[in-house]
C-alpha cells in the first residue's frame, strides 16, 4: 500500500477515534427530557414552576427545583388525580428513573409502572383522587433522578390533571 493511502487511512482512523471519544464523553452522563403539562379543563390549571429546561440531566444526581402547581379557578369542587406519562426511545430498565414529591416532611417516591417498556405511567394523589375545591392553589415540590442504568435516549414527560 502506498504511503499516501496509509496516511489518509491513519487520518480517517484518528478522526473517527477523536470524534467517538468526544461524543462518548459528552453523551455518556447526560439525558435530555422534554416536559409538557396538559390541562383537561378550563377551570383546572396545572403548571410547572419553574419549567424544567429539559437538557443536561446527569445520571445519579437529584434535580429538585421543580414543582407542579394545581389551581381551581372555578366554582365547583372536582375530585382529581395528577397523571404522569414518561415516554422513552427504548425500553426502560426497572427503577432507572425516579420522581419524588415532598409531602411536607419527607420525599416520597411517585409510584411508576410500565418498567421494561418505553412508556411509564404514574399518578399523584390517593387512589380515589382528592378534592380540588374552588380557589385551590397548591404547589407540590418534585425532584427527579436518572440512575446509572438509565438509557441514553430522549425522554418525554407529560403531566395532566383529570377528574376521577
Amino acid at each position: 500500500m502506498s504511503r499516501k493511502k496509509i496516511g489518509v487511512l491513519a487520518v480517517v482512523l484518528l478522526s473517527t477515534l477523536v470524534v467517538g471519544v468526544y461524543a462518548g464523553m459528552t453523551l455518556s452522563n447526560h439525558i435530555s427530557a422534554s416536559w409538557t403539562v396538559v390541562n383537561t379543563g378550563t377551570e383546572l390549571v396545572l403548571s410547572w414552576e419553574p419549567s424544567p429546561d429539559g437538557s443536561g440531566f446527569a445520571r445519579g444526581a437529584w434535580y429538585g427545583n421543580y414543582g407542579i402547581r394545581l389551581q381551581n379557578t372555578g366554582t365547583a369542587t372536582y375530585k382529581v388525580l395528577v397523571y404522569f406519562d414518561i415516554y422513552a426511545g427504548v425500553a426502560l430498565p426497572s427503577n432507572c428513573f425516579t420522581i419524588q414529591y415532598w409531602d411536607g416532611s419527607a420525599w416520597q417516591n411517585l409510584p411508576l409502572s410500565g418498567w421494561t417498556t418505553t412508556h411509564l405511567t404514574g399518578t399523584f394523589g390517593p387512589s380515589g383522587g382528592f378534592d380540588c375545591t374552588p380557589g385551590w392553589n397548591a404547589l407540590t415540590q418534585l425532584r427527579i433522578m436518572f440512575d446509572g442504568t438509565a438509557p441514553l435516549t430522549g425522554y418525554s414527560v407529560d403531566v395532566y390533571v383529570a377528574q376521577t
